[in-house]
């Protein structure tokens, strides 16, 4: 099917909250459990220091291709909730976590501080988890088969919760990987389409765990642009508004998904240089995640 270059429309953006500085107690954050030695104030600089740095990277990389600057989501898996909370105070809206119990606890912390992030799960999802997940994500990046894209559907009807919701593809072939392959797609789409509540975005894609022999990073992203150009030309109505957008691209590859055509990414490593304060929390168990 010849590829149709579909007009060109906004990224998604979840309904924002009043503007940084306005919203929750303005007392100072406390210690992070003993791992943040120095004061608020130099988490906060060093803190302001990376996210400058990185949108300054995503901007460079948006205008050299004559982008839209996509919607940074900062992945806030291996810092605390203090850590994250000192994050978006200082202006980022947008923030991920991989593991239900990390983010049970960070929506947890930020209610209690009166703070309200738009919150976006990039993790797999167990279906047995999926209903604690919707009742407090704003986006989810991860419907990776169609029998959670059956689940995720059938809960919002009953939580009555409208989530912006990312299909997961998997375009390496690797098996250790989850997400939707070639046929099953559509299947995921007609599902969701059936709940209002199910704003479908577009697709969620990565890169494969490694290069050798098998498609590059860039090949993969290449690849997720024609198929939601695609799906869009063939499916454009089960779309939110009628556009396949596409969350792609981590620290270290965000410039390649940038060009092409990512709307969401997903960055962690970067925004967290010289914080030492890895989350107990996040610590993997089981398989560990690509760095964000």
């Amino acid at each position: 099917m010849p590829v149709i270059q579909p007009p060109h429309q906004p990224p998604f953006q979840a309904p924002q909250p009043a503007p940084d500085g306005s919203q929750g107690p303005s007392a100072r954050p406390a210690s992070p459990r003993g791992k943040w030695d120095d004061s608020a104030a130099e988490l906060h600089s060093t803190l302001r220091a990376n996210l400058d740095g990185v949108r300054s990277q995503i901007a460079t990389a948006a205008q050299g291709e004559g982008r839209p600057e996509p919607t940074l989501v900062a992945v806030t898996k291996s810092v605390t909730s203090t850590v994250a909370m000192a994050l978006h105070r200082i202006g980022c809206q947008d923030l991920g976590e991989n593991r239900a119990p990390a983010f049970q606890e960070k929506v947890a912390a930020f209610q209690a501080a009166g703070l309200h992030p738009t919150w976006h799960f990039i993790g797999h999802v167990q279906r047995n988890k999926a209903r604690r997940i919707l009742e407090h994500a704003d986006v989810l990046h991860s419907v990776d088969s169609l029998r959670l894209a059956e689940t995720v559907a059938r809960l919002l009807a009953e939580l009555g919760r409208t989530v912006g919701l990312f299909l997961e593809v998997n375009l390496t072939g690797e098996e250790q990987k989850h997400g939707l392959t070639d046929g099953q797609w559509e299947d995921a789409l007609e599902a969701l389409a059936k709940t209002p509540e199910a704003r479908v975005l577009g697709l969620m894609a990565m890169g494969p765990l490694q290069e050798r022999g098998g498609k590059s990073t860039d090949a993969v992203f290449a690849e997720a642009h024609a198929l939601g150009t695609q799906l869009e030309h063939t499916h454009g109505h089960l779309f939110e508004g009628g556009t396949c957008r596409l969350s792609m691209g981590m620290s270290g590859d965000f410039a390649s998904a940038i060009r092409h055509g990512s709307t969401h990414v997903r960055v962690g490593s970067s925004l967290f240089q010289s914080i030492p304060s890895a989350s107990p929390s996040a610590s993997p168990s089981g398989p560990a995640a690509p760095s964000q």
